[in-house]
């Protein structure tokens, strides 16, 4: 894919409103955006951690029923909810529900659903197959 030209290279001929606009969509449509970044790995070499990105979610790694090394895992049986602290905010830095989870990675076929609604604090997640390790998007 090309990419945007740099606004800088017209600075002169912009008003600063606009150019700091371009500037914004400018890193954007090249590649400015990160969902998060990984930070630690479990015994598995599998992210586990994250920090968060410059995107309004969150990455959340969930691991297998009786599994070790994660902040969170899979209760028992298939359709038990989790509970996570997601920590969103919106843009006057207040406590958000989110808008939904997008399932990112898993070593099974798996499924997750939210079985009830979320809460400005919480979101509560249920797996088709709690032997499976998954990292979520919570945005």
């Amino acid at each position: 894919m090309a990419k945007t030209l740099n606004p800088v290279d017209f600075a002169r001929e912009l008003p600063t409103s606009t150019l700091r606009w371009a500037q914004s969509l400018h890193k954007i449509v090249n590649g400015g955006v990160d969902m998060g970044v990984p930070t630690k790995k479990d015994a598995t070499g599998n992210y586990n951690t994250f920090s968060q990105g410059n995107a309004s979610g969150v990455l959340v790694r969930i691991g297998a029923h009786g599994s070790t090394g994660n902040k969170l895992t899979w209760a028992a049986g298939a359709g038990t909810p989790v509970t996570i602290q997601h920590g969103l905010v919106d843009s006057q830095n207040q406590p958000r529900q989110p808008i939904g989870v997008h399932l990112v990675a898993s070593d099974k076929d798996l499924r997750v659903w939210q079985p009830t609604t979320p809460t400005t604090e919480s979101i509560f997640l249920a797996p088709s197959d709690p032997t499976a390790n998954a990292t979520v998007y919570v945005f």
